[in-house]
């Protein structure tokens, strides 16, 4: 979690001013405290989509307490994560990127 603008206070999102979280996130977030800055939150998405050994089908996540900060390593998929959501989620992520991967060329 990072203080990016989607945590924004603002109008379409339902909050005309922050929450005293959204306060908090930010000043722990500006000091690398408990939660990543908007650089380190990058870093396994960066990990997943750039690294030669990264795997297709894999999460990726920080290895921190909580697995809030800290350097990005493999994580286990979530039990609860379904494989017609993952695949639903695949099909909307395609239409909104206007790209066509398929799932089985990325293991």
């Amino acid at each position: 979690m990072a203080p990016t603008s989607l945590l924004a206070a603002r109008p379409e999102v339902g909050r005309s001013k922050d929450t005293p979280q959204v306060r908090l996130i930010r000043a722990l977030s500006a000091r690398g405290v408990l939660l990543g800055t908007v650089e380190t939150a990058a870093l396994p998405a960066l990990l997943a989509a750039t690294a030669p050994d990264a795997k297709g089908g894999v999460l990726y996540g920080p290895s921190g307490p909580g697995n809030l900060v800290g350097p990005p390593v493999e994580h286990r998929t979530f039990t609860p994560l379904l494989t017609e959501d993952a695949a639903r989620v695949w099909q909307v992520s395609e239409q909104l990127t206007r790209t066509s991967i398929p799932a089985d060329s990325l293991t």
